[in-house]
Parts: C-alpha cells; structure tokens; sequence
C-alpha cells in the first residue's frame, strides 16, 4: 500500500443505506416539534393577552362603578342644594333693601366723640336736637335717598342740629361757630340767638342758640358699602 491509499479513501462515495421513509418520517417528527413548539407560544400569546384584556375590563368597570357613584352623590347634592340659588337672590334682595332703608342713617356716635373732641373750652354745651329730614321723608314713601330740605343757601341736606349752650363772650361764641363750621358733615352754622345772664356764682355769660345743617356727607353709607359686597 502506499501513501496514496488514504486519499483514494476518503474520496470513495458514501452511500445512505437507510430506507427514504425512515429520513421522512425523522422530518415529520421534527416539523410537528415544530408546529407544537409554535402552537404552544400562540397559545401563550393569547393567555397573556385574555390576562391583560380581562385587567383592562376590570379596572374600567371599577372605573365605571366609581364614576356611577360619584354622578349619583352629586345628583343627590344638586338636589340637596337646589335652595341656594334662591335664598343667595333673597339674600340679595334683602340687603338691597337695606342698603336702600339705611341710606339716610347718620351715627350720632361718631358726631357726639367729635364735637367733644374741638368744642372751646369757654363754651359749654347743654342740649343738642338732631333731626333727619331725609330720614322722615323716606319713611313716608316719598323719597329713597339721602336728602331732605336744602338749606337756606340752597345747598343739599339731610336735615339740621339744634344747641344750646352758654360762653363766656362774644369771642367764645365765634369760636363756637368755627368749630362746627370745621366738622365733616356740617353745613351753614348759624346762631340763632345770644342772651346775656348772670349768675351769682358764674358772674356774666351768655345764653347761646345756634343751628347748622346736615350735608349729605353725613350719611354712613355703611350698608351701601354691605349691598356693594365691599
């Protein structure tokens, strides 16, 4: 033998002694392997799918039910509420009111701390008459508002205050008339009349009647500002 042998050997042809249904049978068993391999991860694809679907429906009935509750709770609070609209116009409707009834109100409070506050000190005050003409004429029906009569100089009030009181002299009595003519709300102060006395333990002062006028300026308008939501 020489060294050519193992070539010629391995060049001989081989030769498949198995029968064709046996290498067919082999390919069967594969392909089914296969189909069953593939029919398995359909079948998982779809149990996967049906899982998240079936979570998907589930939350969204919950959702749902949720959503149903809510509509009836506010349905039921629609009802319950349904008188508030109404009573906010009454309310409305009544601070109008208000704020039309009190647009003539004047706080004597604030007037009576003023005047304690600037009257000289050589006068003294004894009686003091207010009178709210707007007032009166408002509670006739005639008219809603803040004027009454206008004063003698044709300018526009609410009514007029009455003092009496005594002074010292004649200098205490103007200086008696600046104060009121430097207060916020008054109008046209005037003395109405000066009476010289005596008196045993006083000595000489005078008797003093004077007025002055209300100016619009001396309604509150605090109601006005309530109506106006302020």
């Amino acid at each position: 033998m020489t060294t050519l042998t193992p070539t010629r050997l391995a060049a001989m042809p081989r030769v498949n002694l198995l029968p064709p249904e046996i290498a067919e049978a082999a390919q069967l068993k594969r392909l089914k392997v296969m189909l069953g391999a593939l029919l398995l991860a359909a079948m998982a694809v779809v149990v996967l799918i049906y899982l998240v679907v079936s979570s998907q429906i589930g939350g969204a009935e919950d959702d749902l039910a949720t959503a149903e509750a809510t509509g009836a709770q506010l349905q039921a609070d629609v009802a319950t509420y349904a008188e508030v609209p109404k009573v906010l116009l009454e309310v409305d409707t009544a601070q109008a009111n208000l704020a039309t009834a009190m647009t003539p109100e004047v706080r004597w409070s604030f007037f009576l701390n003023d005047l304690s506050l600037t009257i000289p000190k050589s006068t003294r005050l004894g009686t003091m008459t207010a009178v709210n003409d707007a007032a009166a004429t408002q509670l006739t029906g005639a008219v809603a508002g803040v004027e009454g009569a206008a004063t003698p100089l044709g300018e526009a009030s609410m009514g007029s205050i009455t003092f009496t009181g005594k002074s010292t002299d004649f200098n205490a009595v103007a200086a008696w008339l600046q104060s009121l003519a430097k207060q916020k709300g008054y109008l046209e102060p005037t003395v109405q009349t000066v009476v010289k006395e005596e008196a045993d333990t006083a000595g000489t002062f005078y008797s003093v009647e004077s007025s002055t006028q209300l100016s619009i300026e001396a309604a509150s308008g605090r109601f006005v500002t309530i109506a106006n939501g302020e």
